[in-house]
């Protein structure tokens, strides 16, 4: 019985191993894609539905009943104004005259 066992766990111990192998190329070729003039457009796209999303996503009432819920959106508001602040205090106005 403990040598089945002891097989299983060896077996058990080789699969993670080839599973943090191939999870290791696999990050390391989608970090090679998502580099690509390809990828950019796909990260561009992406990041948009999530802008628009996020906000249809906060008023489902699953979520408005959850504390969790709450949670994220007051965090959500508090993401927002802290982006706000980083934006204007890394803006530069142009230095000519106001047109």
């Amino acid at each position: 019985m403990d040598r089945t066992v002891d097989r299983a766990q060896e077996l058990l111990g080789e699969a993670s191993e080839k599973g943090w192998a191939v999870a290791k190329e696999a990050w390391t070729a989608t970090r090679l894609y998502l580099a690509t003039e390809e990828g950019r457009r796909l990260r561009k796209g992406v990041a948009a539905a999530l802008i628009l999303g996020a906000p249809i996503v906060s008023e489902l009432p699953v979520l408005r009943r959850t504390m969790l819920g709450r949670a994220l959106r007051v965090a959500g508001v508090g993401a927002l104004m802290v982006k706000g602040a980083e934006w204007l205090r890394d803006w530069e106005p142009p230095a000519g005259p106001a047109v």
